[in-house]
């Protein structure tokens, strides 16, 4: 979904710099580059993501344990039960609707289906409000970290490393509902105004500038 280059990878290479410049925080969300940092990426994206520590960047750790990255980097972990991601992203945006904390322009101007969608999260359609204490029953994370956690993402440009290696290689995935939370990843993000300043894709493993069109003879 969205934005890929070759293989299907996301386009996150250009984002380093926009990242270190602009983000306020970084959700690594099924994400761990410390210990799954790539067969092309080796060590580099570690100085990138002290850079963006001593840069005073702040960061979360959605992941079931506290894996090496979060034990690295410090900052926020949530504890997630595994397999049950689409319901926190799911939360959140119910949130982000409930309280405005979406870039209600871009919505308009770059997106198709949100009234569809904004009635889905607020229960209109099926009944259910997808309330942070919804989601509770399902992933054990507390009601009250996910209302912070939207709170805070909402009010800060984010930049979003899903995945491994910021491009869904993550273990959330390569669960049965993985494909639901790889949608939800990019509605988050559209929802947030996606290529805006700061608000983009990756986990600072991978990202430097290239040129992709370049190719010898």
């Amino acid at each position: 979904y969205g934005s890929n280059m070759r293989l299907g990878v996301p386009g996150f290479y250009g984002t380093v710099e926009d990242c270190l410049q602009n983000a306020e925080l970084v959700v690594f969300w099924s994400s761990d580059p410390e210990s799954t940092n790539g067969i092309y990426a080796g060590a580099d994206g570690t100085q990138r993501r002290l850079w963006a520590k001593d840069l005073g960047i702040e960061f979360v750790h959605i992941d079931p344990a506290l894996n090496s990255t979060a034990q690295l980097l410090g900052g926020k972990w949530i504890s997630i039960r595994p397999g049950t991601d689409a319901a926190l992203a799911t939360a959140i945006m119910y949130e982000w609707v409930r309280l405005g904390l979406y870039d209600r322009q871009y919505v308009a101007e770059r997106t198709t289906g949100f009234d569809e969608w904004q009635q889905y999260l607020l229960g209109s359609l099926d009944g259910t409000p997808k309330t942070p204490e919804w989601q509770e029953r399902e992933t054990r994370v507390p009601a009250r970290d996910v209302r912070s956690l939207a709170s805070t993402w909402g009010r800060r440009k984010t930049y979003l490393a899903a995945g491994g290696l910021g491009a869904g290689f993550g273990g959330a995935c390569r669960t049965a509902t993985g494909a639901q939370w790889a949608r939800c990843m990019i509605m988050m993000m559209a929802m947030q105004g996606w290529g805006k300043p700061g608000v983009s894709f990756g986990n600072l493993q991978m990202g430097a500038p290239m040129d992709l069109n370049f190719y010898f003879p």
